[in-house]
């Protein structure tokens, strides 16, 4: 059995469960306080829930084999750690910026090196600048990086916006997705993004390696995510276009190479049912079928009325399967 983690409750847990679903895998779990489930479609895997931080660390321990978490507790908990694999970086969910927030009131710091100023005036008052956070090892790498110190870190699990307004840290550097809970807290952003974060997928070097019905799985898992990503940015445009030939149109539909669809249209006669009724010569009418990315479906569209397109249909693309996934093929070679 393929022993996958994801999170047990919260954003990780309803966004893996949105994206297993879209992906036709659906989470089978009869009992809601139970932390184990299956996949409808995997019958071979098994479903652990667990908190983010622990499918870091026992993905890392090889405990378990894959699974989702965010890419901040990657960096935070086992960035040096060879055996924990990053097999799929940006899963499409759960973003969030870690970033230093300090009182709204203190106008004259807006800056990374404002903060390490301050660090040093506050050292020659006596004491450290006090960073209340949940990521020391991330914020004590940065901090190194930035020049500021000295600085004293302070554990927080939870409510890490509340500690400068009760006075047991000077700043905060926490994750933030809307930035609605530092206001409300008279806290400001200083200085930008130290990380951007998401769900991701992780898996255990060690136990893929040597288990190749696993990773059979695993490959399965891969093969439906990367085609589930690629086909939400595409849409299929269907158009009936006359013309005396398909050679014609397909040379006036692929007059803009860019808006032809991936590979080139798909052309093929259209049975004129309105000809045949009156008992009149049929027109020439071509069905037109192209793939097109978003960002180009209204340029598309525009191309196929000049050229006398009646209706133009579009469809999302529900999947896109490539000839071999690229993230399979990216994780044999960190498995050699």
């Amino acid at each position: 059995m393929l022993r996958f983690a994801i999170p047990s409750k919260g954003t990780g847990y309803e966004g893996t469960l949105g994206l297993l679903e879209s992906c036709g895998l659906r989470l089978l779990r009869p009992n809601p306080r139970q932390y184990t489930a299956s996949l409808r479609q995997m019958a071979e895997t098994e479903v652990l829930l667990h908190r983010p931080e622990d499918i870091v660390q026992k993905v890392a321990l090889g405990g378990i084999d894959i699974g989702v978490t965010g890419i901040d507790l990657v960096r935070e908990l086992c960035d040096d750690n060879e055996n924990l694999l990053v097999i799929y970086e940006d899963l499409g969910f759960w973003h969030v910026d870690l970033v230093f927030a300090v009182p709204q009131a203190w106008i004259d710091v807006s800056s990374w090196p404002d903060l390490a100023d301050l660090a040093v005036e506050l050292q020659q008052q006596g004491r450290p600048l006090r960073i209340a956070t949940k990521y020391p090892n991330l914020i004590r790498r940065f901090c190194a990086g930035q020049g500021i110190h000295p600085f004293h870190l302070i554990p927080s699990q939870g409510a890490t916006e509340a500690a400068p307004g009760l006075g047991y840290a000077d700043i905060i550097a926490d994750i933030t997705e809307t930035g609605t809970a530092l206001r409300d807290n008279q806290l400001k952003v200083v200085g930008g993004t130290i990380l951007h974060s998401q769900a991701c997928l992780v898996g255990s070097k060690r136990a893929l390696r040597k288990d190749k019905g696993r990773l059979a799985q695993v490959r399965k898992l891969l093969d439906l995510l990367e085609a589930r990503h690629r086909g939400r940015r595409l849409f299929s445009l269907v158009a009936n276009v006359l013309g005396s030939s398909v050679e014609e149109v397909g040379s006036l539909v692929t007059q803009q190479p860019t808006l032809a669809g991936l590979q080139g249209p798909t052309i093929a006669p259209v049975w004129d049912k309105f000809s045949v009724a009156q008992e009149k010569p049929a027109q020439n009418w071509y069905a037109v079928n192209v793939i097109v990315p978003q960002d180009e479906l209204l340029a598309a569209v525009e191309h196929l009325r000049e050229l006398g397109a009646s209706t133009v249909t579009v469809t999302p693309v529900h999947a896109a399967f490539e000839a071999q996934s690229k993230t399979y093929t990216k994780l044999e070679e960190m498995l050699q």
